[in-house]
């Protein structure tokens, strides 16, 4: 257990792993539909992005943050998550005005723009275009039906002729297969880090480090015996599972496409409808990679900007 954090005139309590009743409850109670509001989530990228919360009251939740990508470095925060009553907006509006530098908060959704304009017109609005959200039909990436697949299924159909895998769910026991997996990819040099993605291999060394503990799923592909690619996801809604992660070795061409496919079957058997493949970061490459699945809906992210007045232009 690290110390608390002071922030806005109060200690914030960094993410660790005997919060997680707590935060997962709060989080189920108070479902979002952008992917990053989860327990496993916070806790996976608390290092990196200094995760810490408190509660402003029974019902309200406020997490820390740095700025994703490190455009702005400084402590900021998430969008505050569950009842957030006139009380507790005064507050946040006071303390927002005794910060050196204008508060920020990230992974705002429309929903709550929506629900608070009385709080929101203290701020202004930006569309955060790289943090905006991929939802797809779980059956569709299952699949893979009709013309618009089509490329995506003669690849996998080729990969399947040079060479076989085998899908199998993550557990605890192939785990450490998955670990060691994961930091050779990481010494290879696959997917060279840049901005946001640079923690993205250490996030997801943190979540199989605990994954029995933090409740998720997944899936990992064996290619000759050895793991070739590992995803891990979980539920952030009665009908929606969230992709956290997806790592696979370039090595064999095809193997993303076939971790894709494989997932979204075990997530489609499991009862769920929709699939939320979170964010493209800004990346031209995984934006078009994103878009070549033909998302149902794409669920915008907004930044936003305290004025330090009573209102935003």
């Amino acid at each position: 257990m690290t110390d608390p954090l002071p922030f806005l005139g109060r200690e914030f309590r960094p993410v660790d792993l005997t919060d997680q009743d707590m935060l997962a409850g709060f989080f189920r109670r108070h479902p979002q539909p952008l992917s990053g509001f989860t327990f496993a989530t916070l806790f996976a990228w608390r290092a990196s992005l200094t995760h810490a919360w408190t509660l402003l009251d029974a019902d309200t939740l406020l997490v820390t943050t740095n700025h994703p990508g490190d455009l702005q470095p400084g402590l900021n925060l998430l969008q505050p998550v569950g009842a957030f009553p006139p009380a507790a907006q005064a507050w946040l509006l006071a303390e927002a005005r005794r910060l050196s530098a204008p508060l920020q908060m990230f992974c705002v959704s429309q929903a709550f723009i929506d629900g608070w304009p009385d709080f929101i017109r203290h701020f202004t609005i930006a569309e955060d275009r790289a943090f905006a959200n991929y939802i797809y039909r779980s059956e569709d990436l299952a699949d893979l039906a009709g013309r618009r697949y089509a490329k995506k299924r003669n690849l996998i159909a080729r990969t399947r002729e040079q060479y076989g895998w085998e899908a199998e769910r993550l557990t605890a026991a192939t785990v450490p297969d998955c670990v060691e997996a994961c930091r050779a990819l990481g010494e290879n040099g696959h997917d060279a880090p840049n901005g946001l993605l640079r923690h993205e291999l250490d996030a997801l060394k943190e979540t199989l480090a605990h994954f029995g503990t933090l409740r998720q799923d997944g899936i990992l592909l064996r290619v000759n015996g050895a793991v070739a690619g590992v995803a891990v996801f979980e539920p952030i809604a009665p009908d929606t599972a969230a992709v956290h992660f997806e790592k696979a070795d370039r090595r064999h061409k095809g193997i993303y496409q076939v971790l894709n496919m494989e997932c979204a079957r075990l997530i489609r058997d499991l009862g769920f409808p929709r699939i939320n493949r979170e964010e493209d970061l800004g990346e031209p490459g995984l934006r078009q990679a994103k878009l070549s699945y033909h998302p149902s809906e794409i669920v915008p992210a907004y930044t936003l900007t305290f004025t330090g007045g009573t209102s935003a232009p």
